[in-house]
């Protein structure tokens, strides 16, 4: 009699995210955008975040802020993004979107809308509201906020 192992949710939902990553990246890679994960979701906050610094984004993704810097100058130098200093705090750098990065972010969300079908192929509509659900209820049981909550990365 074969014993079934579950295997550890953590093993899941990380198995889970690294082949998704690897299925949007190689679909930006078949439509030509040069744009790595890390930065569509910065280009994702910065569009629907007045007032967003680099330390926000930091803050959010849970990195260090030299890297969310790597990623923002990069997105500054391919100009998706700009970056001006606070009027009230000439320490802060609002980041802030141009046409050229919102062009490209409807670009992507368009490309991630396909592969999110893609992947929920076969999946019903009561199925995926217990994943939306289970997912959410996991979320707040880690009891980080999240500040970004109502940013919804590629809705129709």
């Amino acid at each position: 009699m074969e014993m079934k192992t579950e295997k550890p949710l953590t093993y899941l939902l990380g198995r889970t995210f690294n082949l998704m990553r690897m299925k949007l990246k190689e679909s930006f890679r078949e439509n030509n955008i040069d744009v790595s994960m890390e930065q569509f979701f910065v280009l994702n906050l910065i569009d629907h975040k007045d007032d967003l610094t680099q330390q926000d984004l930091a803050n959010h993704f849970q990195k260090d802020k030299s890297l969310i810097l790597r990623h923002v100058n990069t997105l500054i130098e391919d100009s998706y993004v700009d970056r001006k200093t606070d009027d009230a705090d000439k320490r802060k750098k609002i980041l802030i979107m141009t046409e050229k990065g919102k062009e490209v972010l409807e670009q992507l969300k368009g490309v991630a809308r396909k592969v999110s079908d893609d992947l929920m192929a076969g999946i019903t509509e009561k199925e995926k509201e217990v994943f939306h659900t289970v997912i959410q209820k996991i979320q707040n049981n880690t009891g980080q906020v999240d500040l970004f909550s109502n940013i919804e990365v590629c809705k129709k």
